[in-house]
């Protein structure tokens, strides 16, 4: 009942725009290494998902750049489940698409391949181009990053066909 009452709130009280591109890639930065060995993990990790084609690590960041298989579904759990796996956690994670013309605000949705992403704390614009959404949900960044979201969003939220919802936000460039 409780996933209807969000479902309900989210598609009926909120304009959801539904976006004709697809993620081209995600960028993620990770806490708790030391050394190389670390590092290494993490991108073995991440290296074994079958939708991954590329990872680009970045040692002295702790980040790493992903890209993705033609016709291959995407999952950010999935990501974010191989660095845990690898003994460590996310600090950040983006998410990166190409956008035409798309209409967002605060309290939005937009639709994008299998997920649904919730905008917090933006002045209403429109997307173009490339452009990068950070994820502000726990477990996508550092506690003390989320601290500027708290009480922006419900953390968590399922809609019933399993399609996750996201919150996100438009990184400072």
């Amino acid at each position: 009942m409780k996933s209807l009452h969000i479902y309900m709130l989210v598609f009926g009280l909120f304009i959801q725009t539904v976006a004709s591109s697809q993620i081209q890639s995600v960028s993620l930065q990770a806490s708790g290494l030391t050394c190389s060995m670390c590092s290494r993990a993490i991108y073995k990790s991440l290296k074994k998902l079958p939708s991954v084609s590329k990872v680009q690590e970045d040692i002295a960041h702790s980040s790493y750049h992903i890209q993705f298989k033609d016709a291959q579904k995407v999952s950010l759990a999935d990501l974010k489940k191989a660095v845990l796996d690898a003994g460590f956690s996310v600090a950040w994670m983006e998410v990166k698409a190409n956008f035409n013309n798309v209409e967002v605000a605060s309290d939005s949705a937009l639709q994008l391949d299998d997920f649904t992403f919730f905008f917090v704390d933006i002045q209403k614009q429109k997307l173009n181009g490339e452009r990068k959404l950070l994820i502000v949900d726990k477990d996508y960044l550092l506690e003390k990053d989320r601290k500027k979201y708290a009480g922006t969003f419900e953390s968590k939220a399922e809609v019933p066909d399993g399609d996750r919802i996201f919150h996100v936000t438009l990184p400072q460039s």
